[in-house]
């Protein structure tokens, strides 16, 4: 079953500016390595949409495939 991602994206300081600055980003409770500067972008919160965030994160490891349902050959 495919469901959605935990995402937490947090600002790691003492600051009172008045607004988010976030330096931590973690995924489904996973941190996760961000380049300095990089814009996080969230959509429009409201009771009728759906939430997505985009952003750009350093990559560990990428694997690109094709898998077949269980059952086919």
């Amino acid at each position: 079953m495919t469901q959605g991602a935990d995402i937490e994206i947090i600002e790691s300081s003492n600051s009172e500016a008045g607004f988010l600055v976030p330096n931590r980003v973690r995924i489904n409770g996973t941190e996760v390595a961000i380049p300095g500067g990089a814009s996080i972008q969230v959509s429009e919160i409201n009771e009728s949409s759906i939430i997505s965030v985009t952003l750009t994160l350093f990559v560990k490891s990428l694997t690109i495939k094709q898998e077949r349902p269980k059952g086919q050959s």
